[in-house]
């Protein structure tokens, strides 16, 4: 062999070697990096314990739901029937009746009459503020007596207090002299119920009708008339 090809012989050894390194090398960065990447994706992959918790919304320790409040008042007119729920369109037909005494039915001018009636919450109630509204007029009401009548309310005056000695006792809803179109000018409390058996403590209302001595036209005879009120309520909470 000549001198010219053995040289050439160790050039290709050497760069055949070098090739080879070069591939090891490679080879062996190919493998580090996909090592790196299953230690990452390992991490991402592996299994782990879970807890779900429930919750719901109650109140009270013993889990009581959350509801809402009852609010209902009850009327006592002393017609036999105890306390009533009268809640529809307030006409004579279907509110309480107040039983004016003293002949009410036959008023001339002067005369004063008187009913009493009671307000409560209903068992299992909550309390509320009242306030009176003015008389509408129910069916057969004439007009003019309508308007010639005044009338006055009192709170915390009983059945065997709403008379003419007994009345000032009380607190005025409606002063004295009130149209029977105009409502009251105050409010009262009824308390709420203590528990879902028991009813509130009633409130004594008394109403007082005066037909004022004044009232002396001929076209106020032989004529009737049919207030009808209402209470509205609030409940306080």
């Amino acid at each position: 062999m000549s001198a010219d090809q053995t040289t050439r012989a160790h050039d290709e050894t050497t760069e055949v070697r070098r090739t080879r390194d070069r591939r090891s090398r490679g080879r062996l960065r190919a493998v580090l990096a996909g090592a790196g990447v299953l230690g990452i994706g390992a991490a991402v992959t592996l299994a782990a314990w879970t807890d779900t918790e429930w919750i719901f919304g109650g109140t009270d320790d013993d889990g009581t739901p959350i509801g809402t409040t009852v609010f209902e008042i009850q009327q006592n007119v002393y017609d036999g029937q105890s306390f009533q729920n009268r809640e529809n369109w307030p006409t004579d037909a279907t509110a309480g009746r107040l039983n004016f005494t003293v002949a009410a039915a036959s008023l001339s001018p002067g005369a004063v009459v008187y009913a009493p009636m009671q307000l409560r919450a209903a068992p299992g109630s909550v309390g509320g503020t009242v306030v009176l509204n003015a008389a509408q007029q129910g069916t057969g009401t004439d007009p003019g007596l309508f308007g010639a009548l005044v009338y006055q309310a009192r709170t915390g005056v009983t059945q065997a207090n709403c008379n003419a000695a007994g009345i000032s006792g009380g607190t005025a809803l409606a002063p004295a002299s009130t149209p029977l179109g105009t409502g009251g000018s105050a409010s009262f409390t009824v308390a709420g119920a203590p528990d879902a058996t028991t009813a509130g403590t009633p409130v004594d209302v008394c109403f007082q009708i005066t037909m004022p001595a004044t009232a002396t036209g001929d076209a106020l005879q032989g004529k009737a008339v049919v207030p009808v009120w209402s209470f509205t309520a609030t409940s306080q909470s």
